[in-house]
């Protein structure tokens, strides 16, 4: 009796904890999933793929080949890189995928930080729109880039690239078709994405027409 009560302040301190790491882990989800949409669309997976390759501080067309050999969608990518940022080996991670485990499982089993995880894939979800934005307003240099890392968005696919929800899919067009809209009003303007997000306080997410979930999207449209 005496052992339980020594141990008691740490069973509870363990039980209160559990809820919070799943709330984490959840929004670490969130997250991903809405980079993982975007790069649906090929325009959209230009972006975001260009986006990751910066916030990883890895050369593109190493970025290709990582999603190729292990599978994994953009958002899932990221946290796989996370994981490696805190001692994983990329290898031993596509081993696990290839043993059945998902990538929420094996950062389980690495004792991620899904809270920190969390707020960096918030800050890539920025960045994205930061750079879809630019890319709506002159796509000359993201052109001239796919040149030089000679990337093509039809090659950088993956089976799981559509593990999305029609929910964050429609997410991702009502982002992508605002941001395609506001660029079209604002040709040479200097209003950078946070000024613009300021302007769009109790904008209505209506897509305007613009594709649904059971639409076909021709190529250069809203995610699909």
């Amino acid at each position: 009796m005496k052992s339980f009560l020594r141990y008691l302040p740490i069973i509870l301190a363990l039980s209160a904890a559990l809820p919070a790491l799943a709330d984490d882990q959840q929004k670490a989800e969130k997250q991903v999933n809405k980079v993982t949409a975007m790069a649906t669309d090929p325009t959209g997976r230009r972006v975001v793929s260009m986006t990751v390759s910066d916030v990883l501080n890895t050369k593109r067309p190493d970025v290709v080949q990582e999603r190729r050999e292990t599978g994994l969608n953009y958002g899932h990518l990221f946290i796989a890189h996370q994981l490696t940022a805190g001692g994983a080996k990329m290898s031993d991670i596509a081993a696990q995928l290839k043993s059945g485990k998902n990538i929420y499982q094996i950062g389980n089993d690495q004792q991620a930080n899904w809270k920190q995880i969390a707020a960096d894939a918030k800050k890539l979800n920025s960045k994205v729109e930061d750079n879809l934005y630019k890319h709506f307003l002159n796509d000359k240099a993201d052109r001239d880039r796919e040149l030089a890392d000679k990337y093509d968005p039809n090659f950088d696919k993956v089976k799981a690239d559509s593990d999305v929800s029609k929910e964050e899919l429609a997410s991702a067009q009502d982002v992508y078709v605002l941001w395609r809209d506001r660029a079209a009003g604002r040709q040479g303007s200097t209003l950078d994405t946070a000024d613009e997000r300021a302007a769009r306080q109790g904008h209505d997410h209506v897509r305007n027409g613009g594709p649904q979930t059971d639409q076909a999207t021709p190529t250069g449209g809203p995610p699909q």
